[in-house]
């Protein structure tokens, strides 16, 4: 038996006017049971969250190099000679981005559509809600363009980009995707990452990634096609456990992110809660307030590679 669509659309009853008796007829009748649920945000990109500058508006990020070995001098006649070698290496950032998200609730026409028994302070507090929800999704959105941008020519300066090209995967001769290919592609990235080389970060620093640092961020359709197992062997880690080193997205580029968590900053710098009472007008006015910086340091390990480029 087919199941019929019989959910209407809002309607203004003031002005509304059926036009046939069948329409009056299947008019919505008393509500008995109201079903009011919240939607909800994700943002999987959290982990590369650095939580809060309390103070100051500059963001420095400092890393200390390997020292090159000299040859042997036996008589020691420099020995007190000053190293001039740069021993720190650092970069600065103050671009923050300032939004406010706001929203308006109004009892008397909460009230007006609640039927018995439903609590008009609920139903504001899910509505005021929305606001760090859509909050969640606004950071997620834009940590997605963060890390297509990093993939950009121009993004660390005129011609280069802040993530290094780890070499692209070319489709098949028959165009599909070669998923060996791809999950090779992984393999050595991860494994060169946890050596010491100037490989894999943009400004060619000598380092090595520890392996806790590394978090791969691809879209959940390659994911799904990837051999769980074949993965969580790049790590040397169960399934389970892989679970949390593997970043799924809702991305349509066919970009597979492997990067240092370090090398992602997500920082804020404002997160307040502000509300306004309008007493003539009966409403409250709130306005959420936030500034962050989302940004990326090239002197971390991030790499990318197009899984889909053609043959």
């Amino acid at each position: 038996m087919a199941v019929a669509n019989n959910f209407k659309p809002v309607t203004d009853g003031a002005a509304y006017q059926p036009s046939t008796v069948e329409e009056f007829n299947n008019m919505i009748g008393k509500v008995g049971k109201q079903m009011i649920r919240e939607v909800t945000a994700l943002n999987p990109l959290n982990v590369f969250n650095k939580g809060y500058m309390q103070k100051g508006d500059t963001l420095e990020v400092v890393v200390t190099k390997l020292v090159e070995a000299s040859a042997y001098d036996r008589t020691g006649a420099n020995a007190l000679a000053r190293n001039t070698v740069e021993k720190l290496l650092a970069r600065y950032n103050n671009a923050w981005l300032r939004r406010v998200f706001e929203t308006t609730v109004d009892i008397p026409e909460i009230r007006q559509v609640l039927v018995s028994g439903s609590d008009s302070s609920d139903i504001a507090t899910k509505i005021v809600s929305e606001l760090a929800e859509s909050r969640t999704d606004d950071k997620y959105q834009r940590l997605k363009a963060l890390l297509k941008w990093g993939a950009t020519n121009g993004s660390l300066d005129e011609t280069h980009t802040a993530f290094v090209n780890a070499g692209d995967v070319k489709k098949l001769a028959d165009s599909t995707l070669d998923y060996k290919g791809i999950l090779k592609k992984i393999k050595d990235t991860v494994s060169g990452m946890k050596y010491v080389n100037t490989t894999f970060n943009a400004v060619g620093l000598k380092r090595r990634t520890y392996a806790d640092d590394i978090y791969i961020v691809m879209p959940y359709t390659i994911k799904n096609a990837i051999d769980v197992d074949e993965l969580a062997g790049v790590f040397n880690l169960s399934k389970t456990e892989l679970a949390g080193r593997i970043i799924e997205i809702d991305s349509e580029d066919t970009f597979i992110y492997i990067v240092d968590r370090n090398a992602i900053i997500d920082i804020t710098r404002i997160d307040e809660m502000m509300s306004q009472k309008n007493a003539k007008g009966l409403f409250v006015n709130y306005f959420y307030h936030v500034e962050d910086m989302m940004t990326i340091c090239p002197l971390f390990d991030a790499c990318y590679f197009n899984y889909a480029a053609q043959a």
